[in-house]
Formats: structure tokens, sequence, C-alpha cells
């Protein structure tokens, strides 16, 4: 197999596809897809020759679409468990006493295949979740990737800054509760604070109700108007992470998700996309699966923001139901 990292990826609510290959005599190139672990300990630079992308239109699924007869529907049963359970009691506790105001705990779950098809599970992603950020990316020391984010980090051009404040999530439409109020309204107050340490303009957008598959999850527009366009990847690194993937205040909650979780995230929860100079467009690496295709694994996982007025079996069933958001749309071939 050739070795050199790659990434093909989709904007939201853009038809457009966009494919990097790694060009080791191009590093110095200011335009590359940019991939960071979530401890900030990994990073991964895609420097292309040559940006290279197609146009998708109706004739797209067409020409791909998929053969019903030649592949399996996915029946895989979520196993319950008990350990993640505990761990979600524990924060619970752990809010109540004090420690901190929320917390993010999350957990993965393996699956084994026999022949599993790339190609058209990163097509299907795109029909499904037009808008997410959708993304098949390949480093060798740390295998495929694919997922599609619901959530955008940091969209900046020279002196203009965008992000999203996403956090709460509800299924089934039911009512939304004192919980996930407080859950976005913690990640909104840490993301506009932090702005405010910059000379600037700060707006806040109408908290809106945006969709991914069957969950419903609350969406907070917020853009930046620097007085002098600032350095991004400074701002990037003390911003990530957020409290929607971590929890507030940010240096205890993220002390109890090291020494609880019980498993490295890696680049589950980090930041992916592109870079052009010191401008990015960078999503939260969320609904994704890590492929071992030697081993014939995926590893996918999924969070649920713990604060004081949560109940334990609600935030359990929150992560299997983002587990099935991308399992339901992986193909496996027979």
């Amino acid at each position: 197999m050739d070795r050199k990292s790659f990434v093909l990826f989709k904007k939201p609510y853009e038809n457009r596809i966009f494919f990097y290959s790694q060009n080791v005599n191009n590093k110095k190139e200011k335009r590359f897809f940019l991939i960071g672990s979530f401890n900030h300990n990994n990073t991964i630079e895609i420097h292309p020759k040559k940006i290279y992308f197609i146009n998708i239109d109706d004739n797209f699924f067409q020409k791909n679409s998929i053969n019903s007869s030649n592949y399996e529907t996915n029946f895989y049963v979520l196993t319950y468990s008990h350990k993640y359970k505990n761990l979600i009691k524990k924060a619970i506790k752990s809010i109540i006493n004090g420690f901190f105001n929320k917390v993010v705990v999350s957990r993965f779950m393996k699956f084994s295949f026999r022949r599993f098809y790339l190609k058209k599970t990163f097509q299907q992603l795109i029909f499904s979740y037009p808008n997410a950020f959708v993304t098949l990316w390949y480093d060798f020391p740390h295998g495929f990737w694919i997922g599609a984010s619901p959530e955008l980090l940091i969209k900046s051009y020279d002196k203009k800054f965008k992000t999203i404040s996403l956090a709460g999530t509800i299924f089934d439409k039911k009512k939304w509760t004192k919980k996930e109020l407080e859950e976005h309204k913690i990640v909104t107050e840490y993301i506009v604070n932090l702005l405010k340490t910059y000379s600037g303009n700060v707006f806040v957008g109408k908290t809106k109700i945006t969709t991914m598959g069957h969950l419903y999850h609350l969406k907070t527009p917020i853009s930046f108007s620097f007085l002098n366009r600032p350095n991004y990847f400074e701002i990037l690194k003390h911003m990530h992470p957020t409290p929607s993937i971590c929890g507030f205040p940010k240096k205890k909650s993220l002390e109890f998700i090291q020494e609880n979780e019980g498993y490295k995230r890696s680049f589950y929860t980090g930041y992916i996309g592109p870079v052009d100079h010191n401008n990015m467009e960078l999503y939260l690496n969320l609904r994704c699966a890590k492929i071992s295709m030697d081993k014939k694994e995926i590893s996918l996982y999924a969070g649920s923001g713990i604060t004081e007025n949560s109940n334990a079996d609600q935030e359990y069933l929150e992560t299997e139901n983002k587990i099935k958001n991308i399992l339901s749309q992986l193909i496996f071939f027979l």
C-alpha cells in the first residue's frame, strides 16, 4: 500500500469534494490540511502539490449508487457498558461536589468486519449529512479515519472570525430541559469570554436547532471582528479544547477526563480542516470512526456533556444515539 497521507473532504452545504495528497517536497507550502489530536500531542499537515476537486450533482450519486444486493445491512448490537455508566455517575457526583461545572466524558466501541467499503461509506455520509464536514483521511502511523462533523471550531479570514457554540443534545423530539440549556450556556460564555480578551467586536447570533440524523442540537453562531489581524494558530491553541468536548473549568475537567476515561481519544475531539496561510476552516473531529484495515476493526467514538442536572440513563442513551449516527452509514460488502 502507498503510505502517502491523503484526505478527501466536503464542507457543509457545499457541492464540492476536495482531495489533498501529501507531497514531501512541498512542506513549505502554506496551503495544507491540518489534523490535530485532542491533547495537542499529535499534529498532521498534509501539504499537496496540487489541490484537486470534483463538483457533486445528481449524476454523481447515480453513477456511484450502491447495489443493495452486494452489501450487507448493518445489524451490529451495541453491548452495554457498565463501566461507562459508572463514569457518568462519577462525573455527576464530582460536579455536585463542586469540582467543576461541566465535563464531557466519552467512550469508544470496536466492531470487527470482513470487508469494508471506504469509498461507498464516504459517499453515503455526504448524501446523508449535507450539513456536516465529511472527511476521509489516511496517515500511515494512524490509519484511516472517516467522519461527519456538525461542529465548526474556527473559520477565519483576515480580521474576521466565526465559530459556533454547539452543545445540548436531544433525540426523539423530546422537549429541551434545563440541563441542555445550561450545558449550551457554558460553551457560549467560554467562547465569548475568550474572544473578549482580544481587541475587537463580538457578535452572538440567535440560538437555533440543528439536526444530525435523528439528533437535535442547540447551535449559536458567534463572530468576531479583530482590530488587528491575529495569529489564528495562537487562538486555536487557547480555544481548543472547548467545553463542548472537554468541560469547564478546562483544567479540572481535563484532569478528570485523563484520570477516569480509561483510553486515549487520539484524534477524536481533535480538529481537522484546510489552512491557507494564516486563515483556516477547522471542525471538531466528531461522529467519526477509526478503521484498521489489517486488523479488520472499526472504532467508533461518542461522548456526552455532564452537568449537575444530568440523568445518567439519558446521558448513556445519548452516546448510543451518536454512535448509531455514524454506524448506520457504514457499508460492508459480502
